[in-house]
């Protein structure tokens, strides 16, 4: 009888140990399987974020970047006038939301466009087009083509630009108030704009 007590005291304390060993591999494995998992989900993520940087590529040497750079800080305004009449320039232009923003771009419908890079240098209003992706040279802006009876012209300032100038190469100054003209003028150039505070 004192044999058989021995011998089941033996066998619970051996499936017991097995019981903690099974119980102790389980916990290892569970760890490693939450490790993997997590490193899985932020190699995912990284390529992700990757993959969306890579979409919004370079333009004219202007990156579009996860937040705004403010080494080089500066703002100008742009009016438009197609026929005389005033033309919206579009909120979020250089603004991949959720992913990025380029060095030249817009808030709002204001006209002001922002100059917000790690680098100071010169931007042009060809540059900002190009992030707009919209057409714009000496005789094109948008679908309009300048011809006799509608002629283009760009203005800085209040001052005619000459024509044989490269209006794409014209650079964007800090508070400059920058009109595009295609066709009938409007019946003022304007020559300023009043920049909010702190801009």
């Amino acid at each position: 009888m004192l044999y058989c007590m021995k011998s089941k005291d033996r066998r619970n304390r051996g499936s017991k140990v097995l019981r903690e060993k099974k119980i102790k591999k389980l916990i290892v494995f569970g760890l490693i399987a939450v490790a993997a998992i997590g490193i899985g989900l932020a190699v995912a993520s990284s390529k992700l974020l990757a993959g969306s940087n890579a979409s919004a590529q370079t333009i004219d040497g202007i990156q579009c970047n996860a937040v705004e750079q403010l080494v080089f800080h500066n703002h100008a305004h742009l009016d438009i006038f197609i026929d005389g009449q005033p033309y919206t320039v579009p909120s979020q232009v250089g603004i991949v939301p959720g992913r990025c923003i380029y060095w030249l771009h817009t808030h709002d419908d204001s006209g002001i466009i922002h100059i917000e890079s790690p680098v100071t240098r010169n931007f042009t209003l060809g540059q900002f087009f190009d992030i707009w992706k919209k057409q714009f040279s000496n005789v094109q802006i948008f679908d309009k083509t300048a011809n006799a009876t509608n002629v283009m012209a760009v203005y800085v300032n209040g001052n005619k630009i000459n024509g044989e100038a490269n209006y794409r190469n014209i650079n964007i100054q800090e508070h400059d108030q920058i009109a595009i003209v295609f066709g009938r003028p409007p019946s003022k150039i304007p020559s300023t704009y009043e920049f909010p505070k702190g801009l």
